[in-house]
């Protein structure tokens, strides 16, 4: 029987959830993950990479993609 890590790295975390450790620090930032520091590693539960897993998540938006479609009324004709 394999014991599942109690802690892993930022780089272990990405690889387990399939996304780039920048994603993992998107993550952190919003929030949406947790860490615990020992000395100067920077370490995310395994429990709680399983429980955002299996969430459903919104895709994230991004600040330069314009979302507005550009109206056809009367404007400047």
């Amino acid at each position: 029987m394999q014991t599942e890590p109690i802690l892993v790295p930022r780089k272990e975390a990405a690889r387990l959830l399939g996304v780039s450790t920048r994603m993992v620090d998107y993550l952190l930032a919003a929030k949406e993950l947790t860490a615990r520091r020992v000395g100067r590693k920077v370490l995310i539960s395994y429990r709680q990479l399983q429980v955002f897993a299996r969430r459903d998540h919104a895709s994230p938006s991004r600040p330069n993609e314009s979302t507005s479609v550009p109206s056809s009324e009367g404007g400047d004709q």
